[in-house]
């Protein structure tokens, strides 16, 4: 790691507009502050070649290092690791590995997942090589579900290019995150670039819980969540989710598989820069929006969105810079620096291009043939060109949409080529409510379960993610899935749909519970009564402003909690419904299926959430725990409730 990659010039992108065409695996986790004081002090080091005790854990004590090399780079350098623990404990010392040539003292550091320095000591009687230990003058409290950081400082060290490429390290509890090797070039900063998934061998002496003295419980993070207004978007106000007790929570109950949040981010520099890595950010952004002047801006960060996603070319990125907004955009673009987290791959190639292994002439729709041959769809050559276009070292997402090809045409072995083949972040949008063939196509929603009688229904988002997860497991990784919702009417049809308030918070909502990782807006009107390429702006969005604006305050508080992973649990079969722990607190998040009709519905707890009453968030009520279960009301099929139990 003599630097990170160098940035490159930027290729060609079709800046097209969206439109309705024809009938890793590894642990993420859930970031959260802990306020802990700063241990400073200087503490003895010694070598430390034997491994761990019996009763605490290291990553890498038993490790063969006797072939790692030592990088030529002498620049002064923090260099780290990045891991997790499954259960609560002490951080009781911190290791590296130490080159030949290396001299002098080496402080060391212990942060919080967010960038927050918790303790810190210096090495003194250093051996001249290998291992060296520092013991911290008082033990870090390590809480479970949370991203820790352990760092030293130096000008020579060992190195282990592509050490976390497959699988996570673990060790009793501890396991690694991601690219956990990582790094800051200076003074002592804390330490977020990767390079190469390398391990700069850093490890730590972990001691469990149990066999510990009881730490104090830990005051709530700073940043909390204010509260906003109240399961409507009309509700009456209530508090948002805020901080409780500071204590960890969990179930033993198995968990969803998930890509993950914050931490995934974490291995795109782009996104870290533009704060994606913070737990209480949550992706919601606009699809194909102008930007021209302050005004367009404000506009759109009092309805509560923070990302845009594609831009018009005549887009003025400096302000949305200026404004701490995020772009994922297309290419080339003017002018692009901070605001920039990723790239524009395609849309919606799985539908105008087609599966199979054919040649793209480089037409788009309406410009001619699009596939050398027209017996063989070249979708997947599309999709390996757009992706060949950005430059190597570029350290942003990959974006890409796709549609009905993906969600029904194509078998799944075609779709999972689209999914996995190219992109860091995927969605589909298929528009269950104003769609007007969606349902009535036989090889659309029919070929899912999805009729007339029961199309226009919120429920049917939460299918598109469940469809979208499925595909994208199947390559044995993940990446994040964000949800595609219309707030207009996307379709040149008069006589079509046009989704209002309540249909578009039930869709997200859908969509979270499905495990969503961003909301994406469509904001055009192609049909109707109002076209509009701006709905969320001007005079076509009145009627659903208000409902849109609430629905992204609610997101944007539940951030925390939407950003942990959620635990696998039926809590009705005819609903659907969401499981997670956060800060002491069990989060419910409920609402009907897609066949199941309103009115009066069980929802039978595990037994661990012991409690006499939920909280419902945003309705300004709490309702019984009886039984073991929670008895409540589902007045319309958009109708949802976020229940909070607190044990």
């Amino acid at each position: 790691m003599s630097d990170s990659p160098p940035a490159a010039s930027r290729p060609r992108w079709w800046h097209g507009s969206h439109r309705r065409y024809g009938p890793r695996r590894g642990r993420l986790v859930f970031v959260v502050s802990t306020a802990v004081s700063l241990l400073a002090g200087t503490a003895v080091v010694t070598a430390f070649a034997d491994g761990a005790s019996a009763d605490t854990y290291s990553f890498f004590a038993d490790t063969d290092v006797s072939r790692v090399t030592t990088d030529p780079d002498t620049s002064p350098v923090e260099l780290g690791l990045r891991f997790e623990a499954d259960g609560p404990g002490s951080l009781t010392a911190v290791r590296f590995l130490k080159a030949r040539g290396d001299r002098g003292s080496h402080p060391v550091t212990v942060w919080s997942g967010d960038g927050r320095r918790l303790a810190s000591g210096t090495s003194s009687g250093e051996s001249q090589s290998g291992w060296q230990q520092v013991e911290l003058a008082e033990p870090v409290r390590i809480e479970a579900g949370q991203q820790y950081v352990v760092s030293y400082h130096t000008s020579r060290y060992r190195v282990a290019e592509n050490f976390f490429t497959r699988r996570p390290v673990t060790a009793g509890p501890l396991s690694t995150v991601g690219a956990a090797g990582v790094y800051a070039y200076g003074g002592g900063g804390f330490p977020t670039e990767v390079y190469r998934a390398s391990n700069y061998w850093v490890d730590v002496v972990f001691k469990p819980a149990a066999d510990e003295p009881t730490a104090p419980p830990t005051t709530p993070p700073a940043g909390t969540p204010s509260a906003t207004p109240g399961a409507s978007p009309t509700a009456s106000p209530t508090p948002a989710p805020t901080a409780t007790s500071g204590r960890p929570v969990s179930l033993p109950l198995p968990r969803v598989p998930w890509e993950g949040g914050p931490s995934y981010y974490r291995a795109f520099p782009a996104a870290q820069r533009s704060g994606w890595t913070d737990p209480s950010f949550f992706p919601i952004g606009v699809w194909y929006e102008s930007v021209l002047s302050q005004e367009d801006v404000d506009r759109d960060k009092a309805v509560g969105l923070n990302t845009y996603v594609m831009l018009t070319d005549n887009s003025q990125v400096e302000i949305i810079r200026r404004n701490g907004m995020s772009a994922i955009i297309p290419q080339p673009f003017k002018n692009r620096g901070d605001e920039s987290v990723g790239w524009i791959l395609g849309d919606e190639a799985d539908m105008w291009g087609g599966p199979g292994n054919g040649t793209w002439t480089g037409n788009y729709p309406g410009q001619g043939p699009i596939c050398t041959n027209t017996r063989e769809g070249c979708g997947l050559d599309v999709m390996r060109r757009e992706a060949a276009s950005i430059p190597a070292g570029e350290t942003g997402l990959r974006y890409a949409n796709y549609g009905k090809g993906v969600m029904f045409w194509q078998s799944d072995d075609d779709a999972g080529k689209f999914v996995n083949g190219f992109s860091s972040v995927v969605s589909n949008d298929i528009y269950w409510y104003t769609d007007p063939h969606v349902c009535s196509a036989p090889a659309e929603g029919p070929s899912r379960g999805v009729t007339s009688r029961n199309c226009r229904r919120a429920a049917n988002y939460g299918l598109t993610m469940e469809r979208m997860r499925e595909l994208d497991a199947m390559d044995g990784k993940r990446q994040p899935v964000w949800a595609f919702i219309e707030v207009g009417h996307p379709f040149t049809e008069d006589d079509a749909p046009t989704i209002n308030g309540n249909q578009i918070a039930g869709a997200v909502m859908s969509s979270l519970i499905h495990e969503a990782r961003g909301i994406q807006y469509f904001n055009h009107n192609f049909g109707g009564p109002c076209i509009s390429q701006h709905v969320l702006r001007d005079r076509c969005g009145e009627a659903i402003r208000p409902a849109v604006t609430e629905l992204n305050k609610r997101i944007a508080a539940l951030a925390p909690v939407l950003n942990t992973q959620s635990y696998a649990w039926e809590f009705n079969a005819g609903l659907d419904t969401m499981l997670k722990a956060w800060d002491g607190s069990f989060y419910v998040f409920a609402m009907l299926g897609s066949k199941t009709a309103t009115g009066s519905h069980r929802l039978t707890l595990p037994a661990e959430l012991a409690g006499s009453r939920a909280e419902v968030l945003f309705e300004n009520r709490t309702v019984p725990i009886s039984g073991g279960a929670i008895q409540d009301n589902f007045a319309a099929e958009y109708t949802y409730h976020i229940y909070k139990i607190t044990p």
